[in-house]
């Protein structure tokens, strides 16, 4: 069975977790989990995850800060997929490797199709 690529949920929020699980069981991804913005960033170092998908509003550091830390940081970052209930974030188009904004709540159909599309490019 060849392995499967990493996909870094970076989200506080527990119903969201349930659900991308959910979704992974119907998709065969294979997930990890971030609660807040510096374990996001300890957990990219570490697994080196195909996609991230990120919540803009997280404790102890923000999805804007973590995309700051990681722009910063230079070299290879994962393809990024932005959600959050803000409607405003085109200060956000300063960020190359954000393939993706959804806003709270999202489309589940288009969510699945954008995280497949991106797992098929990495």
């Amino acid at each position: 069975m060849p392995l499967r690529k990493k996909i870094l949920i970076a989200d506080d929020d527990e119903a969201i977790q349930f659900c991308m699980e959910d979704i992974s069981q119907q998709e065969g991804w294979n997930l990890s989990f971030a609660s807040n913005g510096v374990e996001c960033l300890e957990k990219i170092a570490e697994e080196c995850p195909a996609l991230l998908i990120l919540d803009q509003r997280m404790p102890r550091m923000t999805g804007e800060e973590v995309l700051t830390r990681l722009q910063e940081k230079g070299g290879s970052t994962p393809p990024v997929i932005l959600i959050s209930a803000e409607k405003d974030l085109a200060r956000l188009r300063r960020f190359p490797f954000i393939v993706k904004v959804l806003t709270k709540p999202f489309d589940l159909e288009e969510f699945v199709t954008v995280v497949n599309q991106q797992l098929a490019r990495a």
